[in-house]
This record gives C-alpha cells, structure tokens and sequence, in this order.
C-alpha cells in the first residue's frame, strides 16, 4: 500500500486534509445546512441583522458571519439550553399574570354591584345649642327624622375641607362667601374653609346633611371608634325613626 500522499498519518487513519479539502469540506457542509435549514430572518425571534452586517442572536449574544453559522449554533448546546431556560421563564410569567388578573377580578370595582336609589330631598332636622348644667360646657344637639329610611339606622362622620371632592369644595366655598356676606365680616375670621369642620350625616334615599362646625372649639368624645360617653352619644329610635347626636365641646 503506497503512504507517500499521507504525510504524518497513521496507517489506516487517511491522509491530513490540506487548506483545499477543508474549504472544500466547509462549502458542502454550508450547502447541506442551508439545504435542509431555510433561514427566517422576520420571522425568528432571536436573530437579527446588526449594522455591521453580521447576524446576532439576542437569546444567547453571540454573533455570526453569516447564515450557516446562524444555522450552526441554532443546533449546538449552547442555544437549546438558553431555549428552555426561556420557556421556563415565559411559564412561570404566565403563571403569576394569570394569578393577578385572577386577584384583580375579584377585587376590581367593576365586579362590585353598584349601589344606586332616587334622592328623594333632605330630611327634616333640627340643631339645637345646649348648655352642660354641672360642667357649663356648650354644645350642640341634632335630631333628623328619616320616615321613609331604606336602611338600618343613619350613619355620621366628620370630614375636614381637603377630604370633599372638588364638587363638594366649590359648594363649600360658594355657601362660606354667602356666610360672609351675610355676617358683614363679623365671624369672617371663622368662616375660612382651613378653620371649619363638617358633619355628615346620611339616611339613604335621602340626601346628605352637612353641618359646619368651627375647628377652633374641640369636640369632646372618645379617642375609639364608634364608642360614646356622657359629653357625646348618639341614638337612634327604630319606632319613630328619628336620630338623635349630641356633641359638647371642651371649656
């Protein structure tokens, strides 16, 4: 057997190819590859086209000469590793957006059954000012009677001038100036919306009672929520259907 064209082989092991057969061994591989792989470009997700040219895959960061090469590395390791660290990823995204949106629909406002009845006008009330007879504190009781109430009892609260709605705000400020005008500016120092307090009381279908009360005399009542003392109690009388409040302030 003739070794002259085999120079540093082993025997049995063929001749080392020259520079010749390797260009020659790399045009079929490239051949082969673009025969059985067609490159998408629009398409792919992961490649694009650089500026300089080259491919680059945004998925693993590596960049390519050309489309074999893309090809290439779209068969090695490295890309099907990074390819289902990616689908783990998406699955555990999709998870937690499915989660939230679950949390948030049943939370959401729109999903609450909205509330909504025809006002029929203001209630009759009457505030009457009061004097503690063993302290002399002064104060103040309110009695509305709701005949036509659609609910259990009325509810109050106190609001300051920043907690109104825009709205709410403008009435406010129309019914201080009209306040002023008609006290000639002797409580006008009083009359600022910053220095006023207001007392919401509601019995639905009727409207709202508002009733400004001066910030500058501190009511006196209890620090908890919902709890009554002697200075300040409220009741409310099912058979009459008349709520009564009343509030002393400090000396």
């Amino acid at each position: 057997m003739d070794y002259s064209d085999r120079v540093n082989s082993k025997k049995g092991a063929g001749g080392i190819a020259s520079a010749e057969d390797a260009n020659i061994h790399t045009k079929k591989r490239v051949q082969e590859l673009l025969a059985t792989h067609i490159l998408d470009i629009e398409n792919d997700p992961y490649v694009f086209r650089n500026h300089l040219g080259l491919l680059e895959c945004r998925l693993c960061l590596t960049t390519h000469n050309n489309e074999a090469s893309y090809i290439s590395h779209l068969g090695g390791r490295k890309h099907h590793v990074n390819l289902e660290r990616r689908r783990v990823l998406d699955e555990k995204q999709h998870r937690q957006h499915q989660y939230q949106q679950k949390i948030n629909e049943q939370i959401s406002i729109s999903n609450i059954e909205k509330r909504s009845w025809k006002k029929i006008g203001q209630p009759e009330y009457k505030i009457s000012k009061i004097r503690d007879p063993e302290t002399d504190q002064v104060g103040l009781i309110i009695s509305v009677k709701v005949p036509k109430i659609t609910v259990e009892e009325p509810i109050f609260r106190f609001m300051s001038y920043f907690e109104l709605t825009s709205k709410n705000q403008n009435m406010y400020t129309k019914y201080v100036e009209k306040m002023r005008s008609d006290n000639d500016g002797d409580e006008e120092e009083e009359l600022n919306e910053s220095d006023n307090q207001l007392l919401i009381i509601s019995a639905e279908p009727y409207e709202n009672i508002a009733i400004v009360l001066p910030n500058k005399k501190e009511i006196e009542k209890p620090q908890g929520k919902n709890e009554m003392s002697d200075k300040f109690w409220w009741v409310w009388d099912n058979d009459t259907k008349e709520f009564v409040l009343q509030m002393l302030y400090k000396k």
